[in-house]
């Protein structure tokens, strides 16, 4: 297997004397779709926000392609590579699909966000932003929807426009936060083949964080358990998912 893309080591994180996350080690390797499952209050969402920059681990280390990221602002995580999507949707709801995703690709442009969104047409870096953003609208499916705003969206479409602003920023990896909750029968299979078409076309690593156990039994290339912020299985989901103690953590979490 080739050398990780991530490693999480040993990680460590309270809040107050509550512990997130206590000892949690893993790692992801290029192309790899690693799920990580767990009740909830299980840590997952935690290790999300660890490794993105928004918290800050009390011990431990985070390596993404051999940088140490523990105490990078989420800003300068995300120029290294690292996009993610958020289980509580965070979109502008007023503005279009098309510029919700040129938001995305805010850490490419030299003006920042707002630059992202407001620069005139026909500067060579909006051309360039503007052809990033029509890329994904095609990869995604969504050119009809390119000029509608995203609050008369019902939660399938918005799901796929936050995967869209997270691949907008070309990612080297993803971290997806529950990307199916909510949805349809239909809308997960078309999430699901969007994250196929991620791995096979791009050999993009993936953390997938997600409850749908048929799902990560579908895609998944392992799985790491977690239970009260430890770390307590991991491997195939074949084998995981049918462990005993694994079961007894989802049957103690509900």
């Amino acid at each position: 297997m080739n050398a990780a893309v991530l490693k999480v080591e040993k990680l460590q994180l309270s809040f107050g004397a509550i512990k997130a996350l206590d000892d949690v080690s893993l790692e992801v390797h290029p192309g790899e779709i690693l799920a990580v499952v767990g009740p909830n209050g299980a840590g997952k969402s935690s290790l999300l926000n660890s490794i993105s920059g928004f918290y800050r681990p009390n011990e431990g280390r985070i390596q993404f392609e051999e940088t140490d990221i523990i105490g990078l602002r989420p800003n300068m995580v995300a120029r290294l590579g690292v996009a993610r999507t958020f289980q509580n949707i965070q979109l502008y709801l007023g503005m279009s699909v098309a510029d919700n995703l040129l938001a995305g690709r805010h850490i490419h442009s030299r003006g920042g966000l707002l630059q992202a969104v407001l620069r005139p047409w026909g500067m060579r870096d909006e051309v360039r932003q503007r052809q990033a953003v029509e890329e994904v609208l095609r990869f995604l499916e969504l050119q009809p929807h390119r000029h509608v705003p995203v609050g008369t969206f019902g939660y399938g479409i918005r799901k796929r426009v936050d995967l869209g602003r997270a691949l907008a920023m070309e990612p080297r990896i993803l971290l997806l936060d529950e990307p199916m909750a909510g949805m349809t029968m239909d809308e997960k299979e078309d999430m699901v083949r969007f994250i196929l078409q991620l791995r096979r076309q791009r050999r993009l690593p993936i953390v997938l964080v997600e409850h749908d156990m048929q799902v990560i039994s579908d895609i998944a290339d392992r799985v790491v358990v977690l239970d009260w912020g430890k770390h307590v299985a991991e491997g195939r989901p074949d084998d995981v998912l049918r462990r005993p103690e694994v079961v007894s953590a989802y049957l103690g979490g509900e």
